[in-house]
């Protein structure tokens, strides 16, 4: 369920604020403004590969073990937000000698709501 932004003034008015993944027809109300969403901070994450283990083998690792991922090497990595795919990109070194990602490709954006 969709919780409500409530924006402060003499009298709040209620908003109805989609997250990512939800679809945002049938919402009723105006739309939020952009000086609110674009204040919004979310958490990004970068996905280099998965592997599924049984417990046993979890329990028998050892350091210096190597575990294979299911992505091949020179494949983009994905770029989420709250678990949803939103573009794809690789790694690189930044000057501060972190890891960086550069974005290659935004992932299909979905069609904007019917007014």
């Amino acid at each position: 369920m969709r919780k409500p932004v409530v924006v402060g003034g003499n009298e709040p008015m209620v908003m109805q604020l989609a997250s990512l993944t939800d679809e945002a027809d049938g919402l009723e109300g105006p739309a939020v403004p952009s000086e609110l969403i674009d204040n919004l901070s979310v958490e990004i994450t970068v996905e280099l590969g998965r592997l599924s283990l049984r417990l046993g083998s979890i329990r028998a690792l050892q350091q210096g073990e190597v575990l294979s991922l299911d992505r091949p090497v020179g494949e983009p990595l994905d770029i989420r937000i709250n678990g949803r795919t939103i573009a794809r990109g690789e790694v690189v070194a930044t000057e501060a000698r972190r890891y960086g990602i550069r974005v290659t490709e935004i992932v299909a954006r979905r069609p904007a709501a019917k007014s």
